[in-house]
């Protein structure tokens, strides 16, 4: 019985190429005093080991994964016909991840049954396998021994069930178009079917998975022409069939081969063998392909609240037009009743009560009015009813006090406003809790102090085009100045007509010298691109950006001294936004490159940058931090110089 590990083999020759090489056998008299001499010794260690008792110790903690000792069929096999597989390894291995891992190609409708038996696995088909076929099994990692959970890294199997056996591949590396992150754990589908219907609607003819670094590797491929596709599957239907799932697609058809290269030949000395090596190049080369999310037109109500008697939620899984209409069934309104309040993005609506016979009510039942898309594509209005409850939490009652005072309501006003260091870049903004019924502007002031002399300074109280309850203040502020923002007690009042309480709000702006600036010179620029500022972290929230349609220097000033990143979209449509792809029109997403250095902003320092644009698909999104860098490398040599200092030297 002969002991092989299974794995993936870079120089596996493909079906039909003749490579040209003669085995050596094991067993020529020339091999054979070596081979004899070393089962010698095993002999010899092991048995005179075993007469030596004593107490048994720990030993070395195991590190070696399991070792396959024995399948059916054969690895590589043709012409099975059974309808299970089995794998026999050296020691018990722990089967739960299998079946969440185990991607077989081509792919079944079914998934098969995970057994073990003593040392076996055992994999049952729960359909018939498809005649004339090369099968691939990739199991990932998931094969680990029971009691150390060392895992096969990369364990793959296959065989055919006719007479040949089909050997080439399709590999590549799948990244999110936009953060250029790898994508773990997304199916990779080759169809041969050429129409992009398929992907939505078929079956693929093979399949793989890609790993945590966005690598995927589809092989024991037959002969033919191809459309290669990624998807994160939602559903595990192995097609692209709903909303939100992220997909990426091959521009061009793919055409697998492989061909046999031979390297110098060799004379084996003392034999009439002629040994020839080589390699096996496959193709195509290694395909690129850019993950996205297609903007699909799909409205419905997704989720609403009343966690307050006069404010209404309703949270909408796309914009809402100007169409959007609600109306108020029970109790009926006599006069009207709402302030309709909506995000920038439009698909968050909130309805302020401005009745309180309305919303003193604990149910409410409104129908709402949207525009959606019908069978044919064709927007339609679509009309919800919904009822909306909400009870007040009753408070405990309290005995009042002798001439105690009832207390009268109010509101609190909110403002942004950094005591110690107001952005010398950032306006006033005021914001209240609910609608306003009225808000007094001449009541707002804004001073300039200067040692005890207070200037007042004229301004415009503006009010936020897409919220009623918030309003801005711009001014061109003086570095390192002190100034006093007021508002008077009463200055707003909300539809119940309770009082705002009084704000007085002494700071201080930021030093100029505080700030950073980064200036950027962009070359081998073909066509408009948006320079973003991200933020260093996991978000990268954009902090600044700017279009240019040429080369040149570009500036972000005014920044805090922090780390950023810096993004490139290649802005082909020049509309100033990374624009998504589109399937049906074979329409790639915007391309996006990464400037491979974090960069870090000091206070009253300008850094300068030359970024060259060269978009290439394979670079990965390495972003160096040289501070990191070197702190780490300031640990290492300290590291170094106590292990000298503890070995005397």
């Amino acid at each position: 019985m002969t002991m092989e590990q299974i794995s993936f083999d870079n120089n596996e020759n493909p079906s039909g190429i003749s490579s040209g090489i003669q085995q050596i056998g094991f067993f020529r008299p020339k091999n054979f005093v070596p081979l004899f001499l070393g089962i010698l010794v095993f002999y010899l260690v092991f048995y005179t080991s075993c007469a030596n008792q004593g107490m048994p110790t720990g030993g070395d903690q195991d590190t070696i994964p399991p070792v396959v000792v024995k399948t059916i069929p054969a690895l590589r096999g043709t012409n099975f016909s059974g309808s299970d597989l089995r794998f026999t390894f050296n020691e018990y291995i722990v089967s739960d991840e299998i079946s969440e891992k185990l991607v077989i190609s081509p792919p079944m409708k079914k998934k098969p049954v995970i057994k073990m038996k003593g040392k076996t696995l055992i994999i049952e088909f729960a359909e018939d396998q498809r005649k004339e076929t090369t099968y691939s099994l990739d199991f990932k990692d998931a094969v680990a021994d029971n009691n150390e959970k060392n895992p096969i890294d990369d364990f793959r199997f296959s065989y055919s069930t006719g007479s040949s056996f089909d050997s080439l591949r399709v590999t590549g590396y799948l990244k999110d178009a936009l953060t250029q992150e790898p994508v773990e754990s997304a199916l990779v589908l080759l169809h041969r079917m050429m129409d992009y219907t398929a992907f939505i609607d078929s079956i693929p003819d093979y399949i793989g998975k890609t790993n945590k670094e966005g690598l995927f590797l589809i092989d024991n491929i037959a002969k033919g022409n191809y459309r290669l596709y990624a998807v994160l599957d939602a559903d595990n239907s192995l097609t692209y069939n709903q909303n939100g799932e992220t997909i990426a697609f091959a521009d061009s058809i793919i055409i697998p081969s492989a061909r046999f290269v031979a390297e110098n030949d060799t004379i084996v000395q003392g034999t009439d063998t002629l040994v020839v090596s080589g390699h096996v190049d496959y193709s195509p080369a290694p395909q690129y392909l850019m993950m996205f999310e297609e903007e699909k037109f799909d409205q419905y109500l997704d989720s609403y609240k009343r966690n307050q008697g006069n404010k209404c939620d309703f949270f909408f899984a796309e914009s809402l037009s100007d169409s959007f209409r609600i109306n108020l069934i029970n109790p009926i309104p006599t006069s009207e009743w709402k302030y309709i309040e909506s995000n920038l993005k439009k698909d968050s609506i909130t309805v302020w009560i401005t009745d309180t016979l309305i919303s003193n009510n604990d149910s409410l039942l409104f129908e709402l009015q949207y525009e959606v898309l019908d069978s044919l594509s064709q927007l339609v209005v679509k009309r919800d009813t919904i009822e909306m409850v909400y009870a007040a939490p009753k408070a405990p009652k309290q005995k009042k006090k002798k001439n105690e005072v009832e207390e009268i309501p109010t509101i609190g006003l909110a403002d942004n406003i950094n005591s110690s260091g107001h952005d010398l870049y950032q306006r006033i903004r005021i914001e209240a809790p609910e609608p306003l019924a009225s808000f007094d502007m001449s009541m707002v002031r804004l001073y300039s102090l200067i040692d005890t002399v207070k200037t007042k300074i004229p301004i415009v109280v503006e009010k936020d085009t897409n919220s009623i309850r918030k309003f801005y203040i711009e001014h061109l502020w003086e570095p390192n100045s002190n100034y006093l923002f007021q508002v008077d007690s009463a200055a707003a009042r909300n539809l119940q007509g309770d009082p705002s309480l009084k704000i007085e709000r002494k700071f201080k702006t930021q030093k100029e010298d505080f700030y950073g600036k980064i200036i950027l010179t962009i070359s081998n620029l073909s066509g408009a691109a948006l320079v973003q500022l991200l933020a260093n972290d996991k978000e990268e929230r954009v902090i600044q950006k700017i279009q240019i349609l040429e080369d040149g220097k570009i500036e972000f000033p005014y920044l805090k001294p922090e780390k950023y990143k810096i993004r490139i979209i290649l802005d082909s449509n020049e509309n100033g936004a990374w624009d998504t792809g589109f399937l049906a029109e074979n329409i790639q997403p915007e391309r996006v490159i990464y400037y491979p250095k974090i960069i870090k902003v000091r206070s009253n320092f300008e850094i300068e940058e030359s970024i060259r644009i060269e978009y290439d698909p394979s670079n990965k999104k390495e972003l160096v931090d040289e501070e990191l860098e070197k702190e780490k490398a300031r640990k290492k040599e300290q590291e170094k110089q106590k292990a000298r200092e503890a070995a005397g030297e």
